[in-house]
């Protein structure tokens, strides 16, 4: 499950290759983190910093209601990012496959 919370700047956090990430090498990689309101996606304790995204671009691109607060979207795109992948529908191939094979069950 993918935790979304708001960058405030003053926690320590590990990338995925396993070196930190404190408040200064966030900095340091993401000048904007502070300026702008930025949003962190980690694991469910909260230690491993899988992105650092723009909260406004993310809003755009998911398609959240921008009337929402910030902590509201926040959870909006938590739960977005969370929710099942939905199951793609069969293509006419498949159809035809499927069919084919259910004719040679009956005349066996």
């Amino acid at each position: 499950m993918v935790k979304v919370k708001k960058y405030l700047g003053t926690e320590t956090y590990m990338f995925p290759s396993s070196t930190l990430a404190t408040p200064e090498i966030m900095l340091q990689k993401y000048p904007a983190i502070l300026t702008f309101t930025h949003i962190i996606e980690t694991d469910e304790a909260g230690q491993v910093c899988w992105a650092v995204e723009n909260l406004s671009a993310i809003r755009s691109m998911m398609g959240i209601d921008a009337t929402l607060t910030e902590d509201e979207a926040i959870l909006e795109i938590e739960k977005q990012r969370n929710a099942p992948l939905p199951t793609p529908e069969p293509d006419a191939n498949e159809r035809i496959a499927a069919a084919l094979e259910y004719q040679n069950m009956l005349s066996l």
